[in-house]
């Protein structure tokens, strides 16, 4: 009987578990936490190690059996955090490799073992940080044992909390708007031929007017806009579907992502 309960190690070092969408470092101790969507790529790809995966079976492992849709943009910008979390951890050679025009790959070079059972429990002094579908992420300063013995001044721990705390509050507020229902959107009105509907946490209709001119937003047909900016962190989100949002009623929206972008007060 094959047990229902098992993760993976990449090249001896990373483990990959699937139940908590969580990459975890053996080395360094660093933790990433993955979308949903990417994880569900990653397991796909260690699975069907050594054969071609096309874009359409991931769109369809990640996406479209949770009844959602992706955009190009979005899906390419999964993989590339997915890349850039398995740099992070510890994975210096390249685990996924792009068949050009075909899909992408996990070569047979890449040490991949599937463990059954529960994964080792992990420190509880650890914190972890989230690995988004749409953000990109600098490399973290990784300490050695030798400078770990170093008293840390004062006001870079405290910079340090800070920096957990925004994080937190971020993947905190990224994952309620993301399994937020449209409904939590408020109706502002027509713009062109958009019916604009913005997040209630403090997105403003002026902000979307800035938006939609620094980034060309074309609503020559009609379509049903949900925007959402973050107050915080430099990012937007914009769903677009073909009706208006109702429960039981089928539709079909698109997501994209700007990174980098904040409303200019």
């Amino acid at each position: 009987m094959e047990c229902n309960i098992f993760y993976y190690l990449i090249n001896n070092c990373v483990e990959f578990r699937p139940e908590e969408n969580l990459l975890y470092s053996r080395e360094n101790g660093e933790r990433i936490t993955l979308f949903f969507a990417a994880s569900r790529c990653l397991q796909l790809l260690l699975n069907q190690q050594g054969k071609l995966v096309s874009q359409q079976e991931l769109f369809d492992i990640g996406w479209n059996r949770n009844g959602g849709s992706v955009s190009n943009n979005t899906f390419y910008q999964n993989i590339l955090m997915l890349r850039k979390g398995l740099k992070l951890v510890g994975c210096e050679q390249t685990v996924i490799k792009t068949v050009p025009r075909k899909g992408l790959t996990i070569p047979l070079s890449v040490a991949v073992e599937k463990i059954e059972g529960n994964p080792p429990p992990l420190p509880i002094e650890e914190e972890g940080k989230a690995l988004e579908e749409d953000n990109t992420l600098s490399p973290p300063q990784v300490n050695s044992k030798k400078e770990s013995r170093i008293i840390t001044p004062w006001w870079m721990t405290t910079l340090s909390v800070f920096a957990c705390l925004g994080m937190l509050l971020f993947v905190a507020w990224h994952s309620s708007s993301q399994d937020a229902p449209l409904t939590n959107y408020n109706y502002v009105g027509k713009i062109d031929q958009c019916e604009v509907y913005l997040y209630n946490r403090g997105t403003s209709l002026s902000t979307y007017q800035q938006f939609i001119t620094q980034n060309k937003v074309d609503c020559s047909e009609q379509n049903f806009v949900y925007f959402t900016i973050h107050p915080i962190l430099p990012r937007a989100s914009v769903i677009r579907c073909q009706h208006p949002f109702a429960y039981g009623e089928k539709n079909q929206c698109f997501t994209e992502y700007q990174l980098e972008w904040k409303a200019v007060e």
